[in-house]
């Protein structure tokens, strides 16, 4: 007797169709999938840091930004008066008769000292606004970055469990027609069942290759 064929009495086995492998795996490549909970709940967590303080930047440039508008409103307040004053010295001055009047002098000086003064807390208020826009802008590109990352790594985990359920189930129909047992002839089974094979082989091997 040769050493292929079955021992008197025993039950013949399930053999799986030749010319078939599973595609090689680089499990490297893919997390474990007890490890994608992880990974997503690190990115949720460094998400939920940084929202808290995109909040109160936000409020920080609205206020700044109105602060602007402020100062930006007083500076050409005080340079329409500077200009009036600045009129009426030079008619005072282009008339020879009228007395020279310090009044006029005083608000001219006001005036000038005042609108600088506006003007410098637009400028500064202007450079605050710009440094929080672009922490601002730091924030929000993380947090894209953060989300973008969360939606690749959720693809790949849901890749990696149909890679699973696919592997299952190839094994599954490997068992052949013969696990049926005797009693329900069908003849074309087997290369049905091995078609179905080489489908879902092909589509581990597609998943296999999107997923990377």
């Amino acid at each position: 007797m040769g050493e292929d064929a079955p021992a008197s009495g025993s039950e013949p086995r399930a053999v799986p169709p030749r010319g078939l492998a599973l595609p090689p795996r680089d499990d490297a490549a893919v997390p474990p999938l007890d490890n994608y909970a992880e990974f997503i709940g690190r990115l949720d967590a460094a998400a939920g840091n940084l929202a808290p303080r995109l909040d109160a930047l936000s409020k920080a440039l609205g206020a700044a930004e109105l602060l602007v508008d402020q100062n930006r409103a007083g500076s050409e307040l005080w340079g329409q008066r500077l200009s009036r004053v600045s009129q009426l010295l030079a008619r005072q001055s282009a008339n020879r008769q009228a007395p020279p009047s310090g009044t006029l002098s005083d608000l001219h000086d006001v005036a000038v000292k005042m609108e600088r003064l506006f003007s410098s807390r637009t400028q500064r208020v202007q450079d605050v606004c710009t440094a929080i826009r672009a922490r601002r802008d730091q924030i929000n590109t993380s947090l894209f970055e953060l989300e973008k990352s969360k939606v690749k790594l959720s693809s790949s985990r849901m890749l990696a469990q149909e890679r699973e359920k696919l592997t299952r189930l190839a094994a599954d129909l490997s068992m052949g027609a013969e696990s049926i047992g005797p009693g329900f002839p069908d003849t074309g089974l087997q290369a049905t069942l091995r078609e179905a094979r080489e489908a879902i082989l092909l589509a581990e091997a597609l998943l296999e290759v999107k997923g990377n």
